[in-house]
């Protein structure tokens, strides 16, 4: 049980405070419990069964572009020679993936490339040690966030929550610099960083608060997409997330 108990030890739980996690030992993926939003039968099956069709090229280049993202967040380099350099050393380790999905290396190279060009931009606004003018993000409530990442911590960082009873993986674990509008002084913030290349309506909505929730200090995710513009989104973690979070873990 998690929450708050009286001078009685007694803890009320309802749909707007604490909660009661079943299991906690029985770590579930976020990604499994974000699914579940939209459709409970759907998140438990794609656990269960695994997929037997054939890859699709927007998943191969979908994993090929976060190891390119990963890399050249190491490096905190993003020009184009380097993105050059980053893509020619990983595609031989995707032959396999590549042949599955009918593509030449040469053709893979072509439409990474053309792809490198958001993360040049988005790094330059908010890849930076102070903020930039035009690193401002949107928060839930659609109030403007200045943020500057100052910190690289990890890259492909896997979670554990005992507490939570979740397990995820996290693409980016950073430092940022935010400035929200309830705040008389900006805050250096842990927070995790999701790299979405799919569509904006395939994107499950909910496991980055999961993953977010088992981040102790993270008070905040941000979402980078290779699909639109530089218009990065940060959400605010409230309670009101983290019980719908154990609602629909329960659930699964």
């Amino acid at each position: 049980m998690i929450g708050e108990f009286d001078n009685k030890g007694e803890c009320i739980v309802d749909d707007a405070q604490n909660m009661v996690i079943l299991h906690p030992d029985h770590l579930i993926s976020s990604t499994v419990v974000g699914d579940a939003i939209t459709c409970l039968r759907r998140a438990v099956l794609q656990d269960r069964v695994k997929a037997t069709s054939p890859p699709e090229k927007s998943q191969t280049y979908g994993h090929i572009l976060h190891e390119v993202f990963g890399e050249a967040m190491k490096l905190n380099d993003w020009e184009i020679e380097t993105f050059q350099e980053i893509i020619r050393r990983l595609l031989p380790s995707y032959l396999e993936s590549l042949y599955e999905i009918g593509v030449q290396i040469a053709d893979a190279t072509e439409h990474l490339m053309s792809k490198v060009s958001l993360l040049k931009v988005w790094a330059e606004m908010f890849v930076s040690a102070e903020f930039v003018p035009e690193a401002v993000i949107r928060d839930r409530k659609g109030a403007f966030v200045p943020t500057a990442i100052n910190k690289l911590l990890e890259v492909e960082e896997h979670v554990w929550s005992p507490m939570y009873g979740l397990k995820g993986n996290i693409d980016a674990t950073v430092q940022a610099q935010m400035h929200f509008p309830a705040d008389a002084h900006p805050k250096n913030l842990v927070v995790p960083l999701e790299l979405k290349t799919g569509k904006r309506d395939k994107i499950p909505d909910g496991s980055d608060g999961l993953d977010n929730d088992m981040l102790d200090e993270a008070s905040a995710w941000i979402e980078m997409s290779t699909t639109s513009t530089p218009s990065e989104q940060v959400v605010e973690s409230d309670t009101d997330w983290v019980q719908r979070g154990a609602t629909y873990r329960r659930e699964v």
